[in-house]
């Protein structure tokens, strides 16, 4: 496993080693196969910069980042141009983590590096199940005659996990997803239970039916900025309106760690060249600090 320099130093609050904490974050800089426009490779860096203006203190949680929450690992070293074997060093990396019984929190990058992730989670824990939130299904089998796209992210996750639409209960749940071919739509709306809210209470009603209902089942989840209304992140490739608000999206990170068994989580798809006023990355940034934060309990 090869790490790079981290630009802009280490996250705020970051342990001194990878021994000490038991969140280890690190970004994955790749943005290959971005569709329409690109630029997320640049993500992780930019949201380290922005953590730099955080405070370590959550008013919200009314509690600050507690030493060896989290060890900023740096940037995954990935051959350029090659997909496939990025995502072969992806999942060596959080094979690594897991083994030492760390969760892995990544930064994207693009929304295909779950795939690598997820490969890693499944030789850990091949009963996980999926938070997925995203503008998007991503569930396509190709893009462009191509196997390996951010649009095919969650179906290669799928797979990796032998998912089957009749699992009960569903291991696979959507929040947020309000974008899509026809033929993806159909399939999500039969199989796939889908999460549309538009108050911050309702949303966090939802996640808490979802966790009794997942109970001790390990979970992973993987956000995509996306999901997020362009009105607070217009830095990404792929903006659909009508999203989630900062409020919900910040939620969402206060909320992953009350699952019983939390096994990994990636923010993907910020893209810093497309960020006006870096408005997308100060959001990531925060979500990674409240997420830390909510760790801790």
């Amino acid at each position: 496993m090869t790490f790079v320099d981290k630009p802009y130093g280490q996250f705020l609050g970051s342990a001194h080693s990878f021994e000490a904490a038991s969140n280890i974050l690190f970004g994955i800089p790749m943005d290959f196969t971005c569709c329409f426009r690109a630029g997320t490779r640049l993500g992780p860096r930019e949201i380290r910069y922005f953590a730099d203006n955080l405070e370590d203190y959550s008013v919200e949680q009314r509690r600050s980042l507690a030493e060896d929450t989290f060890f900023d690992a740096g940037d995954l070293d990935l051959p350029f141009g090659n997909p496939a074997a990025c995502l072969d060093v992806i999942e060596e990396a959080v094979d690594h983590i897991l083994s030492a019984g760390k969760r892995p929190v990544a930064m994207g990058g693009e929304h295909l590096v779950s795939a690598g992730i997820v490969r890693a989670i499944a030789r850990h824990f091949p009963d996980a199940v999926i938070l997925h939130v995203d503008a998007h299904f991503d569930l396509r089998h190709t893009y462009a005659d191509q196997e390996l796209s951010h649009a095919t992210a969650l179906r290669l996750c799928w797979n990796a996990l032998d998912m089957s639409p009749t699992d009960q209960p569903p291991r696979l749940v959507q929040i947020g997803v309000r974008s899509g071919p026809a033929e993806e739509a159909e399939f999500a709306h039969q199989h796939i239970p889908q999460i549309l809210t538009e108050s911050t209470a309702e949303l966090v009603s939802e996640l808490e039916k979802l966790r009794d209902l997942w109970g001790a089942r390990p979970v992973y989840c993987t956000f995509d900025i996306d999901a997020v209304d362009p009105a607070y992140a217009p830095g990404t490739g792929t903006p659909e309106p009508g999203g989630l608000s900062s409020h919900q999206a910040l939620a969402i990170a206060r909320f992953l760690p009350t699952f019983e068994n939390l096994v990994g989580f990636d923010l993907v798809e910020t893209s810093p060249p497309l960020d006006h006023a870096g408005i997308t990355s100060a959001l990531a940034a925060k979500m990674i600090r409240e997420f830390m934060i909510a760790t801790q309990v």
